[in-house]
């Protein structure tokens, strides 16, 4: 081992370190966090049991809640999905919050087909402003059931099964489930990042690390809710209300991850790269506010991603004639890149996305600069918006 060291300058060893911990780090990553969702075991656990007799396998009912501002296209196109849910008792709330549009007339008449729909309107005070945390609290004040399913208005289940793969997940120490909202008709950088996302959130809390979850397709007790007295009040429109409750109340016994094709939802929303700009840097400041795990929750495995580029790079370069160090150097890359194409491939399969293996691997090399110039960018971002997604 010495004879082997002395072989190499002290500029050699050092690089050499740098690289092997930053490889190593990364095979956490991919290993330890984004593997539990790409294998994971889909074990269907019992629901909370209702029944009389001990042991008795009940479907808890659900009260499923949408908020939505002038979306009467699209609740006319999504919202049948949800109300034909293969579901023995559910409801569901849509918060109509001051809408312009024709939507209150909208739901009035669906309201006729479907009894268990039920909609409160929310009327436009020019005095006092609110944003959608105000329209959450109205519609889980609504609900009758303990088990909230949240949803957004531009979103609809692929198929009759999405309701009762979600709820499938609660047991009675589960408080909290985190689920996935693909994305339809959209370019695929933009879909790759939201899988990359993922697969950070799910991850952790697969690993019973839970720190974040996404308002269009999550779920949580309304007891939790009110015994932790609801949103933080700090949250204003340009901040994640679903991002900063779920920090708070998630915790290592209480939350599970619906990782299942049959619990992902889709969104029709077309995600331009203004919009994902400001989507990106809402969450990165909502962090702000949670208080616990990193306030910059990728940053770590992104920069371990720069450091492992940068001097693999810079060692193919120094060692480009080398009969050894080259070969080796390239396995080293090799062995990353089937992992990645293996991690990716499996996780398209358990959340419903298809082609983006390739988007994927460009993206893991380009979004580290993203990343870092949003998070230069995004303590100067002030826009005021009421964060409807």
């Amino acid at each position: 081992m010495e004879h082997l060291l002395s072989y190499f300058s002290l500029f050699e060893k050092i690089i050499l370190i740098i690289a092997f911990f930053a490889f190593v780090a990364q095979l956490y990553y991919y290993l330890a966090v984004f593997g539990r969702v790409a294998f994971f075991r889909r074990v269907t656990p019992a629901p909370p049991c209702n029944g009389e007799h001990e042991g008795e396998i009940q479907t808890p009912p659900v009260s499923v809640i949408i908020c939505a501002r002038n979306e009467e296209v699209a609740l006319e196109q999504n919202l049948h999905h949800v109300l034909e849910q293969a579901y023995p008792e559910f409801e569901v709330i849509v918060v109509n919050d001051c809408s312009e549009d024709d939507s209150e007339i909208l739901l009035a008449s669906m309201q006729e087909k479907y009894p268990n729909l039920i909609f409160r309107t929310l009327v436009k005070d020019e005095v006092f402003k609110h944003n959608k945390k105000m329209a959450l609290g109205v519609g889980i004040k609504a609900a009758r059931y303990d088990l909230l399913l949240f949803l957004d208005a531009d979103c609809y289940p692929p198929g009759p099964h999405w309701l009762s793969s979600m709820a499938s997940r609660f047991t009675p120490k589960t408080d909290v489930v985190l689920g996935y909202t693909r994305l339809k008709n959209n370019r695929r950088w933009v879909r790759a990042d939201r899988l990359m996302r993922a697969l950070h959130y799910l991850g952790k809390a697969l690993k019973r690390k839970p720190y974040m979850g996404v308002g269009s397709n999550l779920a949580y007790r309304k007891q939790l809710f009110f015994e932790h007295k609801g949103f933080d009040i700090r949250i204003t429109g340009n901040l994640r209300e679903d991002c900063v409750f779920i920090n708070k109340v998630a915790t290592r016994d209480n939350t599970a991850a619906a990782v299942a094709p049959e619990a992902v939802n889709v969104s029709a929303l077309r995600i331009a790269g203004e919009r994902w700009r400001r989507e990106r840097r809402e969450e990165i400041r909502s962090f702000a506010l949670c208080e616990k795990g990193s306030r910059y929750p990728e940053l770590a495995e992104i920069l371990y991603r720069l450091v492992f580029f940068a001097t693999m790079t810079a060692m193919m370069i120094h060692f480009r004639e080398h009969p050894v160090m080259l070969p080796l150097l390239s396995g080293v890359v090799l062995l990353r890149l089937l992992l990645q194409f293996l991690i990716f491939f499996r996780t398209q399969r358990h959340l419903g996305e298809k082609g983006l293996s390739f988007m994927l691997l460009l993206w893991d090399l380009v979004f580290p600069l993203f990343y870092l110039w949003l998070l230069s960018t995004s303590k100067s971002y002030r826009k005021q918006s009421v964060n409807y997604r």
